[in-house]
């Protein structure tokens, strides 16, 4: 008999944990805007998978609370990155399609004898081989305005074009000679200043190529979330594109080193 109860009494306590209520995750709006014109499908993979539209404006989507994948399609490009939704203001923002790039000449003149690559970043990215002591002809560069740097005469240079629609862009870039005087005086700064550490904080999904000018010229490449790089201290101005659009602004790194933030949703 004592055996049978004890039987009974262990039915019944696997009865009772079997009926106990399953505490809901925690749930939250996910604030989609639609910049584009077109109706744009979203995928979110995470603690649940989901699948929706969204048509230009606004979309509140109540998803489970937790950190996502996503990706879409949008202005003939796709693109993917990461949200945590863990509370009421989190959004995400698809972007204003940019408008159809237009194309032009662009001459190099170079005055140094050897072979060098001048890189561009503006609204598309370049990487020029540069013929030495000729005029170097490109045929088809996006229209819009550029940070450019190079490495030539034992040193890095650089500077700001813009390339025109008429096609009559130009860039000269001048003998070792002529630059010589810069190189030497930046070496002088440099031997008295100890790198800094610059911070970058990228909200883009993909990576983002920044030229930085000043004391020296950097060429960057910052992925999203927190990008380090050690820099000269002084005051620089930086470039980059992304979504079709060249951004720009001014920096000064101290010996505490500083930040800077890009961002689809700054200006």
């Amino acid at each position: 008999m004592k055996k049978t109860w004890i039987i009974l009494l262990t039915v019944l306590a696997l009865t009772l944990v079997s009926f106990q209520p399953v505490m809901a995750a925690a749930t939250w709006d996910l604030n989609v805007h639609n910049d584009t014109e077109e109706t744009v499908k979203v995928n979110l993979t995470g603690p649940k998978n989901y699948s929706f539209d969204v048509a230009p404006g606004k979309l509140a989507k109540t998803v489970e609370q937790g950190t996502y994948k996503y990706s879409y399609n949008a202005c003939g490009q796709s693109y993917s990155g990461e949200i945590t939704v863990n509370g009421p203001l989190q959004w995400l923002v698809i972007p204003v399609c940019p408008p159809p790039l237009e194309y032009a000449k662009f001459v190099v003149d170079s005055r140094i004898p050897t072979q060098f690559t001048l890189k561009m970043v503006g609204p598309e990215s370049y990487d020029l081989a540069i013929n030495p002591l000729t005029n170097n002809r490109f045929p088809s560069l996006a229209v819009g305005d550029y940070a450019y740097s190079y490495t030539a005469c034992g040193g890095t240079y650089g500077g700001s074009i813009r390339v025109t629609k008429n096609g009559q862009a130009r860039l000269p870039i001048y003998p070792c000679e002529v630059v010589d005087f810069r190189l030497a005086a930046a070496a002088e700064q440099d031997a008295l200043l100890s790198s800094s550490n610059l911070r970058i904080g990228s909200h883009y999904a993909f990576p983002i190529r920044i030229t930085l000018i000043g004391p020296t010229s950097y060429s960057v490449v910052a992925s999203l979330g927190t990008n380090r790089f050690n820099v000269f201290p002084g005051t620089y101005d930086y470039y980059y594109s992304a979504y079709g659009v060249s951004r720009s602004g001014t920096v000064t790194v101290g010996e505490a080193g500083a930040w800077i933030t890009i961002s689809p949703l700054r200006p």
